[in-house]
């Protein structure tokens, strides 16, 4: 089962708030999937977005964090996976200054060249670290999880890489914050990956993907009772895949909220609890009541008030 595109959806489903984050996310996006050609005597960035929505996104960041519109837009096919690839284009005279920015290229005695540190100051401060890796994600990122036709078994999530040096620097970057990864060489390219399911819901959890997160427990937990049916967890699984639908809806009303009338405008009970449940989507009810401090039924009264106030705007 490809879980990567689950992961990706709702990844491209969360808006960026700052621009040091939006600037850290193209960055990542770009490092992945990039590539540099001269034209007219201009160094221009080539990338690929491996479908429209995420095309849709890189150039609407493009536009509010450089000002710049990209209108080279083409159509390329993928053979090995059977699908068309949207291939965009950053071209012109602002194209360095573009690249400076994402740390794509550096001065060095007076000279421009590409920088071949991965991680430059723009990944300095956590969030933008953790857009930086998002956006990486979204370029050369995968995970398969076991399916129900059998035809994948195991559990698998990648990063693709042309070279060693940042293979390593990604690997290290994902150790600090408690995600294990291996490295391997598959031809030309050197991969991150993961073969723990635990260690993959600890990179989704670090991606930002709680919903992902919680899907991913429900697998867990639907293929354990299928391997170990003498487990008594069947009344885990109702819970699990009502915590889903809860948490999702939850999340919906929160962003709604905010992109209309903002987060501010909630009584302060009610923003406290908001920011708590996006912050902590994977928590349980009972873990989010004792991390606010109020009783569960409380806690029940707030997040049906909040939806409440969504479904009136």
């Amino acid at each position: 089962m490809n879980f990567g595109k689950v992961i990706k959806k709702e990844l491209l489903s969360k808006p960026i708030k700052d621009r040091c984050c939006k600037k850290a996310f193209l960055a990542g996006f770009v490092r992945g999937s990039g590539a540099l050609y001269e034209e007219d005597g201009f160094l221009c960035l080539e990338f690929i977005a491996n479908d429209e929505e995420t095309a849709e996104l890189i150039i609407s960041l493009f536009r509010i964090v450089f000002k710049y519109e990209i209108r080279e837009i083409s159509v390329s096919e993928d053979r090995l996976n059977k699908k068309d690839k949207i291939v965009l284009n950053v071209v012109g005279e602002r194209a360095i200054e573009i690249l400076k920015e994402l740390g794509v290229l550096i001065e060095d005695n007076d000279e421009t060249v590409v920088n071949l540190k991965l991680y430059s100051t723009i990944c300095e401060k956590e969030c933008c670290l953790r857009a930086f890796i998002k956006g990486l994600f979204l370029a050369v990122g995968g995970c398969t999880v076991p399916s129900e036709d059998g035809q994948t078994t195991g559990y698998h999530a990648e990063l693709v890489f042309s070279h060693y040096t940042p293979a390593l620097e990604t690997a290290e970057k994902l150790a600090s914050f408690n995600v294990q990864t291996k490295i391997t060489r598959r031809k030309d390219t050197f991969i991150v990956y993961i073969k723990s399911a635990e260690e993959i819901k600890n990179f989704t959890a670090f991606l930002g993907a709680p919903v992902s997160v919680l899907k991913l427990t429900d697998l867990m937990i639907n293929r354990e009772i299928t391997n170990k049916t003498n487990r008594r967890m069947n009344c885990d699984l109702g819970n699990v895949n009502r915590q889903i639908e809860a948490t999702d809806k939850q999340l919906s009303a929160i962003d709604k909220i905010e992109k209309t009338m903002g987060l501010d405008a909630l009584k302060p009970d009610l923003k406290a609890t908001a920011i708590a449940r996006r912050e902590h989507a994977d928590y349980t009810m009972v873990e989010l009541a004792d991390f606010l401090s109020i009783t569960k039924s409380c806690l029940n009264h707030r997040l049906r008030k909040i939806v409440c106030i969504a479904n009136e705007l």
